[in-house]
């Protein structure tokens, strides 16, 4: 098991083939009580967004799929990937996620997939 933190609003856990995502309360605006419950509720409004985006016509085989959504967004569990080999692209997506950091893109089933494709 492997635990990711450096997400702002998301926690990743990488257990044997599955990636889980819930949502951070290391807060995103600031440490206190508010600021944490302001990344808390950014990261189930994230988890949320790839759940319904994962699904749309221009989505579908670009990102990795959301297997399975509990809670209304406190738990999704996707299949994990591959780290992205050197050179490798992702995949144009419209809307456009914005965030092009190498590590929020993978390789699943021999495909370039977005990692982390939220858009509030």
């Amino acid at each position: 098991m492997r635990i990711i933190r450096t997400g702002i609003t998301r926690t990743v856990i990488l257990i044997g083939k599955y990636a889980i995502k819930i949502p951070t309360m290391r807060g995103c605006t600031t440490r206190d009580m508010r600021g944490r419950m302001d990344g808390f509720a950014h990261g189930i409004i994230a988890n949320n967004s790839e759940y319904l985006w994962h699904t749309q016509e221009g989505f579908r085989g670009k990102v990795a799929p959301v297997l399975h959504s509990f809670g209304w967004g406190l738990v999704q569990v996707y299949p994990r990937c591959e780290p992205l080999p050197p050179g490798a692209e992702a995949p144009l997506l419209d809307p456009d996620p914005g965030d092009h950091k190498d590590d929020n893109h993978g390789l699943w089933n021999g495909r370039v997939v977005w990692l982390d494709y939220a858009m509030d």
